[in-house]
């Protein structure tokens, strides 16, 4: 063999070595740019999926938005509205303000001329001790007249003998009823002078003498508490009906409060255990 063939044969396995590496080389490239091709596939994939969640994102802030500005017209229309009258009030409640401060300027004017006037009279008005104990003296007599001494307890008894010899005793929820028909107070209710437990002890003589065996209780009101005074009347052997002594009525068996008015502190069979008990509470006589 020629050296020129030789020469020849060598570098044809050169071109084959070359063309090998450059087909490796680019298998190698062609195989990292499909993995580079699948990563930015991937990425733009994951992308797609962020820009797709931040345009609901923004549709829903967009529709916040419109919601906050309805929201905000809304209340600048309720402000527009109400501001001209909030400004109304304010104007009245200041006059009404001024006028105020004015009164009380008057009446501090007036508490300073009473204070003069309390000092003036004090300084020319000061009591001796003689004088202090004529007043003294002249309140021990008042408290001392105008209590129940025993004898006008006696004397009480005796006025009253006559209001315990009873008649033939009635019986009957209706007939009681009849007996209190037309029944109407001379005088109005007035506490402390002629209230629920002078109008029970009047209202107990009454029944009393005409032949009703009649109790008067007290205790708690049947319907909200407060103190109170009414009568028990007996209408059946043993069996009693409630009574109202200010508007004289029976309390009947469908009143709400009607098993309350048998539930009470004392009881009274006659005026003079009511008196005893205190006497300035059931002393109807003394009443106008």
């Amino acid at each position: 063999m020629t050296e020129v063939e030789k020469k020849g044969i060598g570098k044809s396995k050169i071109g084959l070595l070359i063309s090998g590496v450059l087909i490796v080389i680019l298998a190698i490239s062609s195989l990292w740019l499909f993995t580079e091709v699948n990563s930015l596939q991937s990425q733009v994939s994951t992308l797609e999926t962020d820009n797709s969640s931040l345009q609901s994102q923004v549709s829903s802030l967009s529709t916040d938005k419109n919601n906050l500005e309805s929201q905000v017209s809304s209340l600048e229309t309720w402000l527009d509205g109400n501001i001209t009258d909030y400004e109304s009030q304010i104007a009245t409640l200041n006059t009404q303000i001024n006028s105020l401060n004015a009164q009380i300027t008057s009446l501090q004017s007036e508490i300073d001329s009473l204070n003069t006037t309390y000092h003036d009279y004090v300084a020319t008005h000061s009591y001796s001790n003689s004088e202090y104990d004529t007043l003294q003296s002249e309140y021990d007599n008042y408290v001392a007249t105008h209590h129940y001494t025993d004898k006008e307890y006696n004397e009480a008894r005796s006025s009253f003998s006559f209001y315990y010899v009873k008649p033939e005793q009635k019986f009957g929820v209706y007939d009681l009823e009849d007996e209190l028909y037309g029944l109407e107070w001379l005088y109005p209710y007035e506490e402390n002078v002629f209230d629920c437990s002078e109008m029970s002890a009047y209202l107990e003589w009454y029944l009393e003498n005409e032949g009703w065996h009649t109790y008067i209780v007290c205790g708690e009101a049947p319907w909200d508490g407060g103190y109170h005074a009414w009568l028990l009347v007996e209408t059946s052997v043993d069996h009693y009906m409630p009574v109202e002594s200010t508007t004289i009525e029976i309390v009947w068996w469908d009143n709400p409060y009607f098993d309350n008015y048998f539930i009470y502190d004392y009881e009274f069979e006659t005026i003079q255990e009511a008196i005893a008990y205190y006497e300035s509470e059931f002393d109807w006589w003394k009443s106008p």
